[in-house]
Order: C-alpha cells, then structure tokens, then sequence
C-alpha cells in the first residue's frame, strides 16, 4: 500500500489547452532498514476536462484573465480545490511558448496551486513529451525497433525517433494544423 497524491497537469498549446487531475500511488520499494526507494506504483486519471481554444489577445499575446477562469471553472468542476493538489505541471507548447506574455502566464500560473514543474517546452521536450505520451518508447522496446512519433500540433509538428526504448533524436517544424489554409478561407 503507497500514499496517494493528488496531481493536476496544465497544457497550453498553440491551439488548444486541457486540464487533467490525477491521483498518483507513491510506495517505497527499499526494505525497512534502507535508504528509500519511493516509485509511482499507480496513476489513475480522476478528471479530464474539455478541449479548448487556447485564448489569446492578439497573435503575440496570451489572455492570462480568460486562461485562468478556463483553470479555475475545471477546478470547480471537478470538485478540487487549489490546497489538495500536491504537484504537477503545467506546460506552454508550440507557438504559445513564443508568445510576448508566455514567461509572466507562467510565473503567475506557478502560483496557482501546489508545487508544479513550470515550463515553456522548446522543440526538444515537446517532442519527447509527446512520443513517450504516445507510447512509441514502449514500442520500440517491445518490438526492438526504431518508431519514428510525429505529433502535428497547431503551430509546429514535433517529431522523436525512438529505438530500445530509448529517444535517439528529436526536431520540430513550424507547422501545424492552424497554419494551413485552403484557397477560399479567410
């Protein structure tokens, strides 16, 4: 039997931004008379909220007001307060990362509950994130082969090569689902 922490993840992406809550199970594997060993022995997603449209004031500004009511009405929903979640992340992806106002949505999203890991993944971690996410890790290392994870997002495509489990590299491209038009749209 582990100890159960109650964890939020925040993604804010170029086009859209989710909110998860999780519980996770924390055990410690080491006997009694050693140092601990503490390992994550279970997570169970408790709430998933809807998909929305990341909302921005302009094309280089976030609108941190309407990001945080978005925050504070799944929190509402899914019946937690800000005092019961003990860690998490909240993560700027793609185009939102470049954003003028990314850095202070960031600092002043930290603040808002918990202990987070707060970043703004450049390409690197976005396409690593997104390849573990996807299970291509685990694939290469069941299968004993190299896969190859594209994640088309709304301003870049990210993509990671993974062969025994492991990333043996990583890029993205600027560009995404958002940035193509077709001849007749505005």
């Amino acid at each position: 039997m582990g100890d159960e922490i109650l964890s939020v993840g925040i993604d804010i992406g170029t086009s859209t931004t989710q909110i998860i809550f999780s519980k996770i199970t924390v055990q410690n594997t080491a006997g009694a008379f050693l140092v601990p060993n503490m390992k994550i022995t279970d997570i169970a997603v408790t709430y998933r909220s809807g998909i929305y449209f990341t909302p921005l004031l302009s094309k280089e500004e976030i609108n941190l007001e309407k990001l945080k009511k978005i925050i504070l009405n799944e929190y509402k929903a899914a019946g937690i307060r800000k005092e019961q979640i003990s860690t998490g992340a909240i993560i700027i992806t793609g185009e939102t990362a470049r954003k003028e106002n990314a850095e202070k949505v960031l600092e002043i999203l930290s603040d808002f509950a918990g202990d987070f890991v707060v970043a703004a993944a450049g390409p690197d971690l976005e396409s690593i994130l997104a390849g573990y996410g996807s299970g291509a890790g685990d694939m290469s290392k069941d299968r004993s082969a190299g896969i190859v994870n594209f994640d088309i997002g709304g301003g870049t495509t990210n993509c990671a090569v993974f062969s025994g489990g492991e990333v043996v590299d990583s890029f993205a491209l600027d560009i995404g689902g958002r940035l193509i038009k077709f001849d007749g749209e505005g």
